[in-house]
């Protein structure tokens, strides 16, 4: 059997070609066979198959093509090669098999061969190698993943004729070189090597000036095309030609020791392409001294990725490869003046006594390397002054460094800062390590490993070796324990692979108020933090703290995430970086200086929101003041947040709540209760929630902070965070639940005469019991509500009561009345300023237009306030105003107009999961269709709606919808059906006495 890539993808059996499909079946024999024993995911097939953009059913047919390739090799008589996993698919050929596995075997027999001074033998083998290719690699398949494979293969076709034409003219062979060199130059003229070596045949033949005219013709070709002058190699050869160099006479080069110094890469070597393909990018132009500086945290893979880049590009620097360990992370790193030391008794013959001094040394180890093509790998570098006299100085040699700091003082180099792995290259890792059959047992848990290792290689590395080393477990049960933050550190480490000590070695290299630093900003467990926190973490200014932070950095100890939402310069830890300095941090300091540092943090918090509360509180939710724990923060950082408090609020989402938590773990008891119930303050009238997702951020802060208020019997704070759940069980439309949340606390502000938190809470009942068509009950709560804001001189909070009381008369019919409160609240919020409250009543005024059929009126005010809240970026009040604005276009029979705002407003209920909103808008999408006479259609969208108000128990409305689905059974000439879907809707309005019973009974 013969498998064939370089060219078409083909297979051979018996002299005979086997027929393996077209172009989709070729590109997934040719994934497999580039990836030969490993697993290839599904996904990845697709991928490379589709790219992006598979069809629906692409998981049916890459079987189907699988099973394809499968026939056609029984068919052939061949064994079946393609093994399924059930992560995907892997190939399984025997040696030789495959003609790149054959290239890769002679070229390594080539290269020993030049090693053991056997040139023409090398040129042979060289020329083998170079006949496997039946054209372009993977010829025929267009594949923008597969032709980057391609290219790579076509690399190593020119790098071998290189090899090729280099030891053929060590071997004398200058005659029978001058043509094909000579053709191999016109096809590939930036290919230096190569003219190279045509100057050197030609010259050795006593073609002196054809060989400098080659040089001139090259050196024309890399100006115009590249922009570059010719390398260092191609001009030595041209000085060596103009002035009859003895030594070019000669096809043996004079003894030069060409140490191989590169230790073997990581069989497991996965994920980096993108890194990799930088470093090969840049380690591989012409006329150019590369430095590339790999920088990252402990454990990120640095000398893998450096490794498995030097080993790729080792036939690019035909003068051999020096590695060194330079020490960095130890307490005593490697000397400059050692190093060099080192390397030149690797480059000078035995006995050639050192220089003394650095100086001279660097000098000497410069002058070694000149026209020299080697690649120095420099591992663990401590800083830029350790590496600087490493560095050659002319062209043509290349350099990688490693470091956990960036060096970015290394003037020249291209950076590549390593991050985690990818979920898929992590899984892939886990493969290697632990074994496909065992990550594929429970592929859930694999990933949680994943994510607990924060997508660390080294973590990644010692699990998979945990799990390679203990048959008996299974990967849940490593997930499992690597879930307890409190042991994880102790869980990752197997033999001398432990990544406690490997962050413990940067650790220790910090300076002491870098560790104090990074030892609370760990403690405080925050998944991300603005400057100013650091600054209050260690009692600094925020220009010390920002310089600190870059320290730390550089230090490759902490990530910069960029400038958040709101403007603010944003920064991480990684997950096992921040257990390991809470560790340091509750072992190293004492904990009431800790807990003081804690008070602060949060009390900035609590300074801001408080701030940030003055400016946007609409009552709904009473403010508390908080107890002398507010601490203030710089001006500037106060004025960043109230620009944009929206933006301020998204951006600190998640560290709010671990500020909360925290604070309820730590025993600040009131602390976390002032946290939680000012945030509660600042909601916007529900949809206007300070954060995306605000149901799990508000439950969680409540929830922890109720705790620590009923701990310390701290009853006013228990009543406000009661209120607040209450709020959050209204939001998610549990009506019920939310009464139960809201009378609970109206008791305890009763009992603690807080008539402010009794009004506010009041008004939340009123809100509630509207929603479940209990009007009576809910102008009886919004009555004594608004009394009490009166009496207290509230206005915003007086506003927003009445209006809501105008919405409870609007259902029941009292238009004079509603109508009255409605100009009433917008008066009040005029004065006051309020945009939000103004946008509100607006709409409220246009539903009441639209009950008494002036929908023109009703289109108008509508419009004024979807403005409004598209200014103040309101998505779901958008989507609120947008189905009223298109519910007036229908009543004007503007259908066309109707259609896509209902569209879009279900889009933003549904990804909001706002169920009432999302049943309301269903309701007007079902009255559009029966308007257009989609029956089917507007019956389908009714009864969906109808399940809705089912499941959140809203009588009223689900009335309302029975009333329109009787309509289009009557359309549908079902008049029984019809009948008696209205009378039960009659009889809904009936209890709640809305006017919907009136209007009906006419």
């Amino acid at each position: 059997m013969e498998l064939r890539l370089l060219g078409p993808v083909e297979v051979w059996s018996d002299g005979q070609q086997v027929p393996v499909g077209g172009a989709k079946p070729r590109a997934l024999l040719a994934a497999l066979l580039l990836e030969t024993g490993r697993v290839v995911t599904v996904d990845k097939l697709i991928r490379v198959i589709w790219e992006d953009d598979p069809p629906p059913s692409a998981r049916g047919v890459l079987q189907t093509y699988v099973a394809s390739l499968r026939r056609a090799f029984a068919d052939a008589g061949l064994p079946d090669i393609i093994i399924s996993h059930r992560l995907g698919y892997l190939a399984q050929i025997v040696p030789d098999a495959l003609d790149r596995d054959v290239v890769e075997r002679l070229v390594a027999e080539g290269r020993q061969s030049v090693r053991d001074g056997e040139h023409k033998e090398a040129g042979e083998i060289f020329r083998t190698a170079l006949g496997l290719w039946r054209g372009e690699a993977l010829d025929g398949i267009g594949s923008v993943y597969l032709r980057a494979e391609a290219a790579r293969l076509e690399e190593l076709r020119l790098a071998i004729t290189e090899e090729w034409a280099a030891a053929n003219l060590a071997a004398g062979q200058d005659k029978q070189l001058i043509d094909e060199l000579t053709k191999l130059v016109a096809l590939h003229p930036t290919r230096e090597r190569l003219r190279r070596d045509l100057m050197m045949a030609l010259y050795r033949l006593g073609r002196q000036a054809d060989a400098l005219a080659v040089y001139q013709q090259g050196r024309q070709v890399l100006i115009e095309e590249l922009g570059i002058e010719p390398g260092p190699e191609l001009r030595q050869a041209q000085k060596s030609i103009l002035r009859s160099d003895p030594a070019l006479a000669s096809p043996a080069k004079a003894a030069a020791r060409m140490p191989r110094q590169l230790p073997s890469p990581l069989p497991d070597f996965t994920g980096r392409a993108e890194e990799l393909a930088a470093l090969l990018h840049c380690l591989t132009r012409p006329a150019t001294t590369p430095i590339c500086v790999i920088s990252g945290q402990g454990g990120a893979g640095k000398s893998a990725l450096a490794l498995r880049t030097a080993h790729e590009i080792a036939h690019f620097y035909p003068d051999g490869q020096l590695h060194v360990e330079l020490r960095g992370t130890t307490h005593v790193p490697a000397s400059a003046e050692d190093v060099l030391g080192r390397l030149l008794r690797e480059l000078e013959p035995p006995g050639v006594p050192l220089p003394l001094t650095l100086e001279e040394r660097a000098g000497r180890y410069r002058t070694l390397l000149a026209d020299r093509r080697k690649l120095i790998v420099l591992d663990d570098a401590a800083s830029e002054a350790q590496v600087r006299p490493l560095l050659p100085g002319g062209q043509g040699c290349g350099v990688i460094v490693t470091s956990r700091n960036r060096l970015a003082g290394l003037d020249g180099a291209m950076f590549v800062d390593l991050g985690m792995l990818l979920p898929e290259a992590a899984i892939d890792l886990l493969i290697r390590i632990a074994g496909a059959d065992r990550i594929a047992a429970d592929l859930d848990a694999a990933r949680h490993i994943v994510q607990q290792c924060g997508g660390l290689p080294l973590a990644l590395r010692v699990a998979g070796a945990r799990l390679a080393s203990r048959r008996r477990w299974s990967v849940r049960r490593l997930a499992d324990r690597l879930a307890d933050e409190q042991h994880r550190l102790d869980e990752l480490a197997a033999g001398d692979l432990e990544v406690r000590t490997s962050i413990a070695l940067s650790y220790d290299m910090l300076s002491a108020a870098e560790k104090r630093m990074l030892r609370r900003l760990g403690l405080l467990g925050l998944p991300s933090f603005p400057i100013w926190v650091a600054a209050i973490v260690v009692g600094a200014g925020l220009r010390e703290a920002e310089r600190l932070l870059e320290q730390l950095v550089d230090a490759s100890l902490v990530d910069e995430v960029g400038p958040d939402a709101a403007g603010q310069a944003r920064y991480r830890l990684h997950d096992l970086i921040r257990l390991f300095a809470g560790e340091r941090a509750r072992a190293e300091e004492a904990a009431q200086e800790l807990t003081a540092m804690v008070e602060k943090v949060l009390g900035g918090w609590l300074w801001l929101i408080e701030r940030l509360s003055e400016t946007v509180s609409t009552g709904a939710i009473p403010r508390r003041a908080a107890l002398g724990q507010a601490h203030p923060v710089d001006d500037d950082v106060a004025l960043l947040a109230l620009a944009d408090p929206q933006a301020w609020f998204r951006s600190e989402e998640e560290s709010l709540i671990v500020a909360v938590e925290l604070a309820a773990a730590m025993d600040l008891d009131q602390l976390a209760v002032e946290l939680a119930s000012t945030l509660s303050s600042v909601a916007l009238e529900g949809s206007q929630y300070v954060f995306d997702d605000p149901f799990t951020a508000w439950h969680r802060t409540h929830e922890a902070a109720l705790a620590a208020a009923r701990r310390t019997d701290y009853v006013l704070g228990e009543a406000t965070l009661l209120a607040g759940l209450g709020h959050l069980y209204y939001e998610r439309d549990f009506y019920a639940e939310s009464r139960q949340y809201l009378s609970q606390a109206l008791s305890l502000f009763r009992a603690a005469a807080d008539t402010r938190g009794e009004a506010a809470t009041l008004a939340a009942l009123g809100a509630a019991c509207r929603e479940q068509g209990y009007l009576a009950e809910a102008l009886h709560f919004l009555g004594r509500a608004e009394q009490l804001w009166s009496e207290q001189a509230e206005t915003e909070a007086t506003a927003h009561v009445k209006r809501l009381a105008a919405t409870v008369r609007l259902e029941q019919g009292d238009y004079v009345a509603a109508w009255t409160d409605f100009t009433a609240a917008m008066t009040l919020y005029q004065e006051t300023g309020s945009r939000r409250g103004i946008g509100l009543t607006l709409r409220s005024m246009s539903l009441h237009h639209r009950a008494k059929g002036e929908h023109g009126k009703a289109e108008e005010l509508c419009e004024q306030a979807l403005k409004i809240f598209y200014e103040l970026g309101d998505r779901l009040m958008v989507a609120y105003c947008a189905r009223s604005l298109a519910k007036a276009r229908l009543r004007l029979g503007r259908h066309d107009q109707a259609r896509r705002p209902l569209e879009e407003a279900l889009a933003v209920t549904r990804t909001l999961h706002d169920r009432w909103g999302e049943a309301c808008t269903l309701r007007t999408i079902g009255e559009l269709d029966l308007a257009e006479g989609r029956l089917y259609q507007a019956k389908d969208r009714l009864e969906e709606s109808l399940r809705l108000w089912e499941a959140l128990r809203i009588d009223l409305f689900r009335a309302r919808t029975l009333r329109d689905l009787a309509l289009v059974h009557e359309a549908l000439g079902d008049d029984t059906t019809a009948r008696a879907t209205l009378a039960e809707a009659l009889e809904v309005f009936r209890l709640h006495g809305s006017r919907e019973y009136d209007e009906l009974s006419l």
